[in-house]
C-alpha cells in the first residue's frame, strides 16, 4: 500500500458518500421536514448496513473472483465504466427543486435503513467498485478494513451534512450555480480517483 492508493480510495469513498444518492436524499428530506435529531436512526442504520454489506461482498464475492480471474477483470472494468457514467450523472444533476419533491416522507427507522442498503443501487455499485478497483490483493484484509473504516467516516459526515442541507435548502436553491460547481467538482474528483489507480 502507498500514499497514492490511500488518497485514491479516500477520495472515492468520500465522493460516493457525499454526492447525491438515495441515502443522502432521505437524510435531506428528514432534515427538511423534521427536527434535525430525527435523522439519527437513518444515520446509524447506514453506518451499520453499508459496512456489513461491504464486508460480506469482500468475504463472499471476492474469493470467487480469485478463482475466476476473468470474472474479476470483467467486474473491474464494468465498475470503472460505471464510475465514468456516475461522474457524468453527478456533473449533470439538476440544480432545481425536482429532486427535492419528497416532502411527505416519514423518518426512516434504524432497521429500515439497514435493510435499504441491500436494495440501494448506489450502495451496491459503491461496494462492488471498492472491492474490484480499490482493494489491493496483496494486502487484501488490511485494505478492506481501511475501506470499511473510511466508509463509516464518510457516511457519518454525509448523512449529517445532507440533513443540515435539508434544513437550509430554501436558501441554497437561490444559487443554482453553486450546486452546479459542486457537482462538476465532485465528478472531476471521482474521475481522478480512477486515474490514480489505473495509471
Amino acid at each position: 500500500m502507498d500514499w497514492n492508493w490511500l488518497i485514491a480510495i479516500s477520495l472515492f469513498i468520500a465522493i460516493i458518500g457525499l454526492t447525491p444518492g438515495p441515502n443522502n436524499i432521505i437524510a435531506m428530506s428528514i432534515g427538511f421536514n423534521h427536527r434535525y435529531y430525527k435523522v439519527l436512526p437513518h444515520l446509524f442504520g447506514v453506518l451499520v448496513g453499508f459496512p456489513v454489506m461491504l464486508l460480506l461482498i469482500g468475504l463472499v464475492l471476492r474469493p470467487l473472483m480469485d478463482r475466476y480471474i476473468t470474472l474479476f477483470l470483467i467486474l473491474k472494468y464494468i465498475s470503472i465504466i460505471y464510475v465514468v457514467y456516475l461522474a457524468w450523472q453527478i456533473a449533470a444533476t439538476p440544480t432545481n427543486e425536482e429532486i427535492l419533491s419528497q416532502d411527505n416522507i416519514s423518518p426512516i427507522n434504524f432497521w429500515q435503513s439497514v435493510a435499504f442498503q441491500w436494495i440501494n443501487p448506489k450502495a451496491w455499485i459503491g461496494a462492488l467498485t471498492t472491492i474490484n478497483v480499490y482493494i489491493i490483493p496483496k494486502h487484501y484484509w488490511i485494505s478492506l478494513m481501511v475501506a470499511v473504516a473510511l466508509s463509516m467516516l464518510s457516511i457519518f459526515i454525509a448523512i449529517l451534512m445532507w440533513a443540515l442541507i435539508g434544513k437550509q435548502i430554501k436558501r441554497l436553491l437561490m444559487y443554482p450555480i453553486q450546486v452546479r460547481i459542486f457537482n462538476i467538482t465532485m465528478a472531476g474528483l471521482l474521475l481522478l480517483t480512477v486515474g490514480m489507480i489505473i495509471f
